[in-house]
C-alpha cells in the first residue's frame, strides 16, 4: 500500500476530519464524484492508534480512505461515513471471530455508537475469545475420541459438562483426517477421553498440534477408557503395515461387552473428577444411575440372544469379539483377512467354504464399509447379510449406547430365526 496510507491519525484529524486542510473539502468532493473519476480504487485502510491504548485497522469499503479519531469526548464521524452506509469492519490483529460483518447500517452510525463497537471489538482481542467464553461457560470442557466414548462420558457427565466429539457419528475411525476445528477443541478441553487400545491413534497428532499440555499421555487429565479390561486379540510376534489396520495392543472394540461398561465408566468419572474433585459426588450418582438402566437392557439382551447361543456368525471386519463374548455367539470368520484392505480371491474361497461347512446364517456387516464383497459371499453361502452400526450413531436411532445395542441385538437375533 502505498506510504500515504501509513499516516497517523493525529496528522490527519489535524488537518481536517476527512483528511484534507480546512476549506478543501468541497472541490475535493466536487472532483471525486465528477464524471470519469476512478470508481474501482482499492479499499482503503486506515492505521489507528487511539486513546484507547490499543492498535486496530478499519477496512472500509468504497473509493478513499477515511480518517478516523474516536476520542472520550465523543468527536464528529468521518465525512465518508456518515455519507455512506458502512459494509463491512474489520480489526486487526483479531480473530476471525470478531469480525463484525455489519452488512448496512439503516442510519447514519453516531460517534458514541462506532467508539463502544470498537472498545468492545478491542477487548475481545485483547483478552482472547477463547478465554472470555470459558470464563462465562464454569463447566468443563470434556473431548472424546470415539461416539462409543462421547456418549458413556455424556452419560456421566450430565450438565456438569460439555462433551464434545471428535470422530462423527457413522466415520470409520480408521479414515479420518485432522482438521484444524479438531485441534482447536482440543486445545480448550479440560479432560480428554481416549480409546487406549490405539483406535484413535490419530489423536496423537491432534495433541502435538493443540499444544495443550494437559492432553499428553500420562497426565491426570487424560483418560485411558481401557484400563482395566481384559482384553481379546492381543497381537504377539512381528507387526507391520503390511498386515493392515491392525491393533498390536488388541481389539478396540471393548464397549460392545455391556459388562465393560462398568469399568469405562468408572474410568471416566475417575478422570473427570481429577479436574473437578469438588463434582465428585454428582459424578458417580450419574454412573449409578446410567448402569442401572444398562443392567436392566442387558437383562433383555441376553433373553432376546440366548436361543442363538453358540450360533456362528461371520463379519466384513473384526470388530465383535467382545459382543460374541457376552452374548454366547461365536466366530466363525472375517471377510477380511487384513483389516483394510479388500480379501484377496483365495481367503474368500476359503471363507466360502468354510462358511457351508458351518451352516452359518448371517454376516455382520458394518454400515461404513463397501457392501459388494459380502453381498457375493452373502449370496454364494446362502447367509442374509446384516447391515448394522459397528459404534452408536453410525445408523439412524443408535445415538445412546442402550439404542445401540437394541439395535444390534434385535438385528442379529432377527437374522438367526
Amino acid at each position: 500500500m502505498r506510504g500515504a496510507c501509513r499516516e497517523t491519525i493525529a496528522a490527519r484529524w489535524s488537518r481536517g476530519n476527512d483528511g484534507r486542510p480546512p476549506g478543501a473539502s468541497g472541490r475535493a468532493d466536487r472532483a471525486r464524484h465528477a464524471p470519469g473519476a476512478r470508481a474501482d480504487e482499492r479499499e482503503r485502510h486506515l492505521s489507528a492508534t487511539d486513546s484507547m491504548g490499543a492498535h486496530g485497522l478499519l477496512l472500509l469499503q468504497g473509493r478513499r480512505r477515511a480518517p478516523l479519531r474516536v476520542g472520550s469526548d465523543g468527536g464528529p464521524v468521518p465525512a465518508s461515513l456518515r455519507r455512506r452506509a458502512l459494509r463491512r469492519l474489520v480489526l486487526a490483529r483479531a480473530t476471525s471471530v470478531l469480525e463484525l460483518g455489519l452488512r448496512r447500517l439503516a442510519r447514519p452510525a453516531t460517534s458514541r455508537r462506532l467508539a463502544l463497537a470498537l472498545l468492545g471489538a478491542l477487548a475481545l482481542s485483547v483478552t482472547g475469545t477463547a478465554s472470555m467464553l470459558q470464563a462465562a461457560d464454569p463447566k468443563l470442557r470434556v473431548v472424546a475420541t470415539l461416539p462409543d466414548l462421547f456418549i458413556l462420558t455424556r452419560a456421566v457427565a450430565g450438565d456438569l459438562a460439555t462433551v464434545d466429539l471428535i470422530a462423527r457419528f457413522g466415520q470409520n475411525p480408521h479414515d479420518m483426517e485432522v482438521r484444524p476445528s479438531q485441534i482447536l477443541m482440543v486445545r480448550r478441553a479440560d479432560v480428554l477421553v481416549r480409546n487406549g487400545l490405539e483406535e484413535d491413534a490419530w489423536i496423537d497428532v491432534m495433541v502435538h498440534g493443540a499444544a495443550n499440555p494437559r492432553m499428553l499421555r500420562g497426565s491426570p487429565n487424560v483418560v485411558e477408557a481401557s484400563q482395566g479390561i481384559e482384553v481379546l486379540k492381543v497381537l504377539t510376534g512381528r507387526v507391520d503395515r503390511s498386515m493392515g489396520d491392525v491393533h498390536p495392543l488388541g481389539s478396540p472394540h471393548y464397549t460392545l461387552d455391556p459388562d465393560n461398561v462398568a469399568l469405562v465408566t468408572a474410568n471416566i468419572v475417575a478422570g473427570l473428577t481429577r479436574a473437578a474433585p469438588e463434582q465428585a459426588r454428582v459424578l458417580e450418582a450419574n454412573r449409578q444411575g446410567f448402569l442401572e438402566k444398562v443392567a436392566e437392557a442387558d437383562r433383555r439382551w441376553k433373553s432376546a440372544l440366548a436361543p442363538f447361543r453358540g450360533a456362528g456368525i461371520v463379519s466384513y471386519h473384526d470388530s465383535w469379539p467382545y459382543f460374541y463374548r457376552a452374548f454366547g455367539l461365536v466366530e466363525a470368520g472375517v471377510i477380511e483377512d487384513r483389516p483394510g484392505i479388500p480379501p484377496s480371491p483365495q481367503h474368500l474361497a476359503n471363507l466360502i467354504r468354510s462358511m457351508r461347512e458351518q451352516k452359518v446364517k448371517v454376516i455382520l456387516h458394518e454400515s461404513w464399509y463397501p457392501s459388494d464383497v459380502t453381498s457375493r459371499v452373502a449370496k454364494e453361502t446362502g447367509a442374509k447379510m446384516v447391515v448394522v452400526a459397528q459404534s452408536p450413531g453410525a445408523l439412524k436411532g443408535t445415538e445412546d449406547y442402550i439404542a445401540h445395542l437394541d439395535h444390534l441385538v434385535s438385528a442379529i437375533a432377527a437374522a438367526l430365526k
